[in-house]
């Protein structure tokens, strides 16, 4: 195994873990997480926008960075578009809940529930792309 499939190794067992810590975070832990978003955006007295695209750079930079170590371990390139894709969803809602939690309005249930199934294929993605490199 070459040292760039070691380094995807690593980061799909980190995408892994991080997004089965948030499959099972409880809404209470997330309201606890909005609170504090709001309470350092007061502190540092930031805008929505910046924020926002603070967020967006640091994830879409993290989603390019897990495509070229993709391709570059080796898989073909259909199935690093396809992780591209799942990825940019991840990043999409990402922004909604951000954006949800600067301005405190309330998650209904169906943005939860698909948060849930966002987080839950990404543990899928992380844990095949670990499973594929290993074997």
């Amino acid at each position: 195994m070459d040292v760039v499939s070691k380094i995807t190794l690593v980061a799909s067992i980190v995408l892994m873990g991080y997004s089965a810590s948030q499959l099972v975070a409880k809404t209470a832990e997330l309201d606890e997480k909005a609170d504090e978003i709001r309470t350092l955006m007061k502190v540092s007295e930031s805008r929505e926008h910046g924020i926002r695209l603070f967020n967006f750079a640091i994830s879409f930079t993290l989603l390019v960075a897990y495509v070229l170590l993709s391709i570059f371990s080796g898989l073909v390139y259909w199935i690093s578009a396809i992780i591209a894709v799942k990825l940019a969803i991840t990043l999409f809602f990402s922004d909604r809940e951000l954006r949800m939690e600067i301005r405190g309005e309330e998650m209904d249930r169906r943005a939860i529930l698909l948060d849930k199934a966002d987080s839950f294929l990404n543990v899928l993605l992380g844990l095949s792309m670990a499973l594929v490199l290993v074997l």
